[in-house]
Formats: structure tokens, sequence, C-alpha cells
């Protein structure tokens, strides 16, 4: 590995409990990715920030046409400066974070077979990399966190996951899955305050992952550095509308 490189790890988890078996399953994750090699780590839980729900106006995506008829509708990502969205609130802060980061830990609890609330409005409002490919390079995995077995971890795992590919990102791995009972029959622990560590399958699935995208992270940089020093530039191209 060389000796300039290093990678962030963002972490990123969704639910409406601070301190939860969900934030804990995401933090073992966080310090797995960091074992791996040069690698540093962040946290965010979405209940510190004020995320209001997207509302369809279109202006990230107007904008960024706008800016691709500039340049050239083959040119990847498109050189969006700064916010692109109409919405002044703390996904500000979310959008910086994402881009300053190489790779992503997405952490949601099962809400009835599917992602909560919070977790799907943040998506909502992650719309512009749809369009502008500035997430491109970056890997990404998925997490979570179920209080009963078989009750909607894959269905919620693909639907994060399906997210992350929409947005731009590369998933490279299957993601991860715990319960936070015992077995999963929905019988609470009370030895511990984080029964997720319980489940032995799950956290060592969720090792799994973590070391996937910290070691991807880190041979994608570590590849384009190489590529740079070796003069190689690689092409990429979004899409291109239907000639007139």
């Amino acid at each position: 590995m060389q000796d300039n490189v290093k990678v962030k790890i963002l972490g990123i988890v969704g639910t409406p409990i601070k301190q939860g078996n969900c934030q804990h399953f995401l933090e073992q994750a966080l310090k797995v990715a960091e074992s791996v090699g040069p690698v540093e780590t962040e946290l965010v839980h979405l209940k510190d920030f004020r995320i209001d729900y997207c509302i369809g106006c279109e202006g990230c995506l107007r904008r960024v046409h706008r800016l691709q008829k500039e340049v050239g509708f083959d040119v990847v990502p498109v050189p969006i400066e700064g916010y692109n969205c109409t919405i002044k609130d703390d996904m500000e802060i979310l959008h910086q974070k994402m881009l300053q980061a190489d790779g992503i830990l997405l952490a949601a609890p099962v809400y009835i077979a599917s992602m909560p609330g919070q977790m799907k409005t943040f998506i909502d409002r992650c719309r512009t990399f749809v369009h502008d490919f500035r997430l491109r390079g970056k890997v990404a995995a998925s997490l979570t966190v179920a209080f009963f077995r078989n009750a909607g971890e894959d269905t919620t795992l693909q639907m994060m996951t399906l997210s992350l590919l929409a947005i731009g990102l590369t998933v490279v791995s299957f993601g991860a899955s715990a319960v936070s009972t015992r077995d999963g029959l929905g019988i609470l622990v009370h030895e511990t305050r984080f029964a997720v560590t319980e489940d032995i399958m799950g956290m060592t699935v969720m090792q799994s992952a973590a070391t996937q995208v910290a070691q991807t992270a880190l041979q994608m940089k570590a590849g384009k550095i190489a590529l740079d020093k070796a003069g190689i530039q690689l092409k990429s191209s979004g899409w291109a509308p239907a000639p007139d």
C-alpha cells in the first residue's frame, strides 16, 4: 500500500433511537473498518440533523441539465459546485460529508419489512447524486437490525442497497443483518445493553461487510493514484439525450 493512501469511511445511521442496537452495530462495523489499514471513520446519526422531505421541485435536476448543456453530456462527474438542493436544511452538511468520504456504511433498523421513514427521507434528498454522478468511485454497503429473525431483514437490505446503487455508489457487499433479541424470538436480553452483540452470525457477517468496504476503498484509491502517476486517464460518461 502506498504511504499516502488513506481513506475515510462514513457511517450513517437512520433510526428514531439514539445509542441503540442499530447505532452500536454500525459503531462496531466502523471499528472493523479501521482495523483494516489506514482508515478514518465518522458516524453521523440522522436524528441530530434537520432533514425536510423532498418536495419534487426538480431544482437539482434542472441545474444539472443546464450545466450538462454547457460542458457536454459525456462529462462525468457533472462539475456541480457546492450544495445542489433548493431546500436549506442540514442535508447540506450531510451531502458534503458524503462527497468527502471514500466509502459509506448505511445502517437502519427493520420497520415493517422496510427501512424507517428517517432513512427514506434522507435517501430521497440525495436525488442530485442520481443525475450528477458525484458519488461514482465511492464504495458502500448496508446494515440492518431487526427485532425478530426473518422479519424483513432481506427486504430492508435490498431496498437500502438499491438506493445506494441509484445514487451512484459501488456496493461491494450484500450487507449484514442482526437481531436485537434472544435468538431473534422477540425475547429481550436484559444482561446487556446491546443485545445485537449476542447474535454471533450477525456480528460475523457485519465484520465481513465492513472489511469489504474498507479494503475496496483502499484498493480503489491506490489504483487511482497509480493511474495518475502512469498518466492514464479513464474515459467516463453519463447519459446522452436522444438526438433531435
